[in-house]
This record gives C-alpha cells, sequence and structure tokens, in this order.
C-alpha cells in the first residue's frame, strides 16, 4: 500500500510497483544465502560461541521495527 501509494502520479504507478517488486525478489533471492553464510561465519569464528548470527539478527530486527514505526498511520488518498 505505501509503494503504491508514493508514486506522484498515476502515470508512473506501473513503474514503482515493478521497481518495488524487483527489490522483493532481489531480497528474497540474497537474503536466504547471506543468513546462511552469516551463520556459518559465526560458527566457523566462535564469535560468541557461534551465536553472533542471532545478536545480528535480532539488532537488525530492532532497526527494521523503529523504520515500521515512522511510516505513517494513514495513507493519503490521491485524486487525479
Amino acid at each position: 500500500m505505501f509503494i503504491t501509494a508514493s508514486a506522484p502520479t498515476k502515470n508512473v504507478l506501473g513503474a514503482i510497483n515493478g521497481l518495488g517488486q524487483t527489490t522483493v525478489s532481489m531480497a528474497r533471492a540474497v537474503g536466504p544465502a547471506l543468513a546462511t553464510s552469516l551463520f556459518a561465519f559465526s560458527k566457523e569464528h566462535n564469535l560468541l560461541n557461534g551465536n553472533a548470527v542471532y545478536v545480528i539478527f535480532i539488532i537488525l530486527a530492532g532497526v527494521l521495527r523503529w523504520l515500521g514505526s515512522r511510516l505513517p498511520d494513514e495513507i493519503q488518498d490521491r485524486d487525479e
């Protein structure tokens, strides 16, 4: 909803939606490989007894929750 609401005009709504879908698909492709590599690195180098990956993900979740709280509560309607 926020992606479609961020389009400045209805003419570019398809392009904005396409960019959003591309970004999400790249994150879904890279995310599991990054998480697995981070887990393996944490275990191999015995960072925080191999649990550093969980600390990193908890911090990341906190930052993303904070960013999500910065989104507006309501979406403005644009009549064009």
